[in-house]
């Protein structure tokens, strides 16, 4: 244990350090569902890809529920306005209440939509495990304050490799998901009290205290991160919801399959305009606002190509790449993958306007746009998947981001419409 927590605080270069452990960590995190999933459909089929693919959906949901949106509040406190004990006692009380929403919803797929107790327990570990998650981000939140994102993330690591080497050995030993899952559960558990709670104690003290009108300051703070985390993630994936309702889990395993490469076309997008971001903050507030507008132009031709290109390989090579990674025959959803691209390269546009927007403090106007497209797609998505199937799943997704991207695009440019008039004016 002194050896493995020796590892978690020692850093030569702290700064070097946090940019080449977050890296990996972002990277193995965005990553992790693929590679269990490819894992899945070698070894116990299509319909437990199925089944594994609507559970993670609804369990990174209900994640946003534990994490509130609070670790960069928490981060951003550096003159410790809250104490940890108020951060970790919210925690407690979010996680208390994701957990009664996950056991509420899988009680309404079990007796509402049809789940065997199979497929509710798997919902249910795979909710438990992100219950894990999102308690363990109040002790990264925290290394992070400090000045120590290397050891926040060092130890998130650790946790998403211990639990996902552990899932996929018990899934080629055992084959038997059910029995994997569990595996990850617990391993997680092993990994939260092998590194976070290791280690937070030389990184302040607290107690477990209560304290109900911090908690309740939090959750009003905070309510525009997480609305806005949580209604992104809920229309970006009401499809999959759609699926599990009109569906099979072969057809949600198919659709998963080919709409995994969308998070590369943003995962490419965020590496491009992460490193602008500094220079907009100081273009916007030296009001140089014909230079922020140009670099913001640019960045949108950017994004747009690496859609184009996406698309290009979706047509030609992408379903065969695709089909021997996950073991399936993809070969007809060609245009589904192209449309689902073009979904990509609109979320690209969405994450991008949604930075820029927060670059110049307006954010919180950005919970209209996610209110009228979850909206939009409670009402629209079983419809149009029962009626036209995965195409109808693919369309759909597209459709929703190409109009988040519209409405947030309207804004951004509203906002700098309106700051180059306050400029002329104070020119003249």
């Amino acid at each position: 244990m002194n050896k493995l927590k020796s590892f978690f605080e020692n850093s030569n270069n702290v700064m070097r350090d946090s940019y080449i452990w977050n890296t990996l960590s972002a990277s193995i995190y965005a990553m992790q569902s693929a590679i269990v999933l490819i894992v899945i459909t070698h070894t116990t089929g299509l319909e437990d890809a199925g089944i594994f693919s609507i559970a993670y959906a609804v369990a990174s949901l209900m994640y946003y529920i534990g994490e509130y949106g609070v670790r960069k509040y928490q981060v951003s406190d550096i003159n410790e306005e809250m104490s940890f004990t108020d951060y970790h006692s919210h925690r407690i009380v979010a996680c208390a209440l994701m957990l009664a929403v996950s056991l509420g919803y899988v009680a309404n797929g079990y007796f509402r939509l049809g789940y065997s107790p199979y497929k509710a327990y798997i919902v249910l570990v795979i909710c438990l495990t992100k219950v894990v998650e999102a308690y363990s981000e109040v002790y990264f939140g925290r290394f992070q304050q400090v000045g120590r994102l290397d050891v926040s993330a060092k130890t998130n690591f650790y946790r998403i490799m211990v639990g996902v080497i552990g899932c996929i050995i018990a899934l080629i030993v055992t084959k038997d998901m059910a029995v994997s899952m569990t595996v990850w559960l617990v391993l997680c558990i092993f990994a939260l009290l092998t590194s976070n709670i290791l280690v937070y104690k030389d990184f302040g003290t607290f107690e477990l205290k209560f304290r109900w009108d911090k908690i309740k300051r939090i959750f009003i703070e905070c309510f525009a991160l997480f609305a806005g985390y949580f209604l992104l993630l809920y229309v970006g994936n009401a499809p999959k919801y759609a699926i599990d309702a009109c569906m099979s889990d072969v057809d949600q395993a198919c659709y998963n399959f080919i709409f995994m490469p969308v998070f590369a076309i943003g995962m490419f997008a965020n590496f491009i305009f992460n490193p602008i971001l500094v220079k907009l903050a100081h273009r916007w507030d030296e009001n140089k606002i014909n230079v922020f507008t140009r670099i913001v132009v640019r960045q949108i031709f950017v994004i747009f190509g690496i859609t184009l290109l996406a698309i290009a390989v979706a047509l030609t090579i992408g379903p065969p790449i695709l089909g021997i990674l996950f073991n399936a025959d993809l070969a007809d959803y060609k245009t589904d993958l192209a449309i689902l691209m073009i979904g990509g390269g609109m979320l690209a546009l969405v994450n991008f306007f949604a930075v820029v927007v927060t670059v110049m403090r307006y954010q919180k106007h950005l919970i209209t746009g996610y209110v009228v497209l979850a909206v939009a797609a409670w009402f629209m998505a079983n419809r149009v998947v029962r009626t036209y199937g995965i195409r109808g799943a693919t369309v759909l997704y597209t459709i929703l981001m190409a109009l988040l991207a519209l409405i947030f695009a309207g804004l951004m440019f509203y906002f700098i419409s309106r700051r180059s008039r306050e400029v002329r004016l104070k020119k003249a």
